[in-house]
């Protein structure tokens, strides 16, 4: 078992500023099969221990992390909380 990864997402201004202090506590993503779709999958069968995400705000680079507590898979969706 891997002990923990970390994925990366960017966020317009207005989504990320509600991410950042906690008003917004999930991000959905349609599957581009990039390597954070796999990673998610791998945590979602407990192969990966810990798993965290940063948002990038697209517009200044700002950044926060925090750990994963669920990824749901909707189709060709996923539902990232935090």
């Amino acid at each position: 078992m891997q002990e923990e990864e970390t994925i990366t997402f960017k966020s317009t201004p207005e989504n990320w500023n509600k991410e950042s202090i906690g008003l917004k506590r999930n991000t959905v993503r349609k599957i581009d099969y990039g390597d954070r779709f796999w990673i998610m999958d791998l945590w979602m069968c407990a192969k990966i221990k810990k798993l965290f995400i940063v948002i990038e705000q697209t517009t200044n680079g700002d950044k926060f992390k925090r750990e994963v507590t669920d990824v749901s898979k909707i189709n060709d969706y996923y539902i990232v909380s935090w």
